[in-house]
């Protein structure tokens, strides 16, 4: 048998240094906790006007990271019928709608500019849909964004690893390479939008 004594001066040691990693341990926990709350965590959306669609952050391609601060930066700050999209396609979503993004285009400028959308009933449509114009004046009729609509999550890979390469396809028929388009390696591809690997 084996008897163990701690001494009164051990014993306030050893709480002590119990309390000591408690403390600590706490802090670690709470730091983790910060970090993952959507208090704390990075916006995933940022509305583009006129019409208040959603432009996702979350997108590298989208949305470089400032050079300075690292916070993601969209590469528009408005989105008209006449805007020149510097990469193709781009991705806007109707959060209240919540169905298939919207993939726009450049129309070429030969051919009078402007964009267009891929819609998955109809095709390819001159930016921007009906329902974002006011019926009488024609003018931009934006969106009214649910609450939180910044931190809604980023949209799933799955449904739309096809979409993309459809909408890529149902372009270049419309405006081939070699005639007015961008060459098929000029536009982006799910995998590039969403930056992750594809199996």
């Amino acid at each position: 048998m084996i008897l163990i004594v701690i001494s009164g001066g051990n014993e306030m040691r050893i709480k002590k240094r119990m309390l000591e990693w408690g403390v600590i341990g706490l802090f670690i926990f709470m730091t983790i906790l910060l970090i993952r709350s959507p208090v704390v965590q990075a916006q995933n959306w940022v509305p583009i006007p006129p019409y208040n669609l959603l432009w996702p952050l979350w997108s590298p391609p989208l949305s470089p990271p400032n050079p300075v601060t690292g916070v993601p930066t969209p590469l528009l700050s408005s989105l008209t019928s006449d805007t020149f999209l510097p990469i193709e396609p781009v991705l806007l979503w109707d959060p209240v709608l919540r169905g298939f993004p919207y993939i726009l285009y450049n129309i070429p400028q030969p051919l009078g500019g402007g964009m267009v959308y891929f819609d998955q009933y109809f095709g390819l449509n001159h930016w921007p849909p009906s329902y974002l114009l006011d019926p009488i004046t024609g003018l931009p009729n934006p969106i009214s964004l649910p609450a939180g609509f910044a931190s809604l999550s980023p949209i799933i890979i799955d449904p739309f690893a096809d979409f993309v390469s459809i909408a890529n396809l149902y372009y270049l028929a419309e405006y081939p390479p070699g005639s007015f388009a961008t060459a098929v390696s000029g536009l982006l591809t799910t995998a590039d939008i969403w930056a992750l690997p594809l199996f």
